[in-house]
């Protein structure tokens, strides 16, 4: 069995085209259809359906597919194996991440990594938590890390890092804020999240985690969040609302701007795990257990961090 069919295959049906599957591979799409037919012709059934704009996996394709996925796993698995046996201190790890929390946590992990494995490279993917676990399971990805609720881990291997609060900000000038607010330094006093029902609120975009989080309080709270802006930067909320622009609801560890912002814990406490994750079926390499280990202690740094409430 040719093994860059298995990866072709696999290519076309998770980008259902000829041309971009190509693209991604660095290949001609002519090249690419002429290996299709010819692999089609040898197996004698057609792995794909063919419209006009998309390609859609027959039952032989979606059969064809998933055993080419786990044979390249086990490709993948064996070459780590190996690599760690001969303590080769080369390779490469594929790893995903959140664009904020992921870029701070790299930043303190990296350099302690790239002293005991200066040869290991580090190709970095950007993505929120559910392109990540679809990375992770198709194999794209070595390691993620993510911000997850428990009724929203897959069938994946979670390695705890730190729990986080979320917490809301509100303009000092705010009466909310001058009646019940802490001064800047002081631990943030807890706020009933329904004081706050017509209030404009800036909040991380809808599809994201970090919603999904705070949709359930906003329902307990009885009221929708009437929406000004929503973002992917938690940094540009904490800005908006120093400026008096709105509140919003935002991972404490971006809980800045403390002279003009004033942070609440909310009475029915959103919180979330930080968490390293891996495919069971594509344990880490030693390099890969070194990166989570490093990862364990950014995560029992922001633990005490988080804990000083600022």
């Amino acid at each position: 069995m040719d093994l860059k069919q298995l990866e072709y295959v696999v290519a076309i049906a998770e980008h259902g085209s000829i041309s971009k599957a190509a693209e991604s591979l660095y290949i001609s799409q002519s090249g690419l259809n002429q290996q299709l037919i010819k692999l089609e012709k040898s197996l004698n059934i057609q792995l794909f359906y063919r419209t006009t704009h998309h390609l859609e996996l027959t039952q032989a394709g979606k059969i064809y597919v998933k055993n080419a996925r786990d044979i390249m796993t086990i490709k993948k698995r064996t070459y780590t194996q190996i690599g760690d046996l001969v303590d080769s201190n080369a390779g490469t790890i594929e790893l995903g991440m959140t664009t904020e929390h992921g870029s701070n946590m790299f930043v303190d992990v990296f350099p302690e990594f790239s002293k005991r494995y200066p040869n290991v490279s580090l190709n970095l993917h950007e993505g929120i938590v559910r392109n990540q676990h679809e990375m992770l399971l198709a194999g794209h990805l070595d390691l993620g890390l993510v911000l997850v609720k428990e009724p929203d881990k897959l069938n994946l291997e979670y390695v705890h890092l730190y729990n986080e609060r979320l917490v809301l900000g509100v303009n000092r000038s705010h009466p909310l804020a001058q009646k019940y607010g802490a001064p800047p330094g002081a631990p943030f006093p807890v706020i009933d999240l329904s004081l706050f029902s017509g209030e404009p609120f800036s909040l991380i975009f809808a599809a994201s985690t970090q919603r999904n989080t705070l949709r359930p309080h906003f329902e307990a709270a009885g009221f929708e969040p009437k929406l000004l802006f929503e973002t992917s930067m938690n940094h540009v909320l904490s800005k908006m609302v120093a400026h008096d622009i709105c509140c919003t609801i935002i991972p404490q560890s971006h809980a800045g701007n403390h002279d003009q912002v004033a942070w609440f814990y909310l009475t029915s406490n959103p919180v979330w795990e930080v968490a390293m994750v891996y495919n069971k079926n594509n344990p880490p390499s030693k390099a890969g257990w070194y990166f989570i280990r490093l990862a364990q202690e950014h995560g029992r740094k922001m633990e005490r961090l988080l804990s000083r409430h600022y």
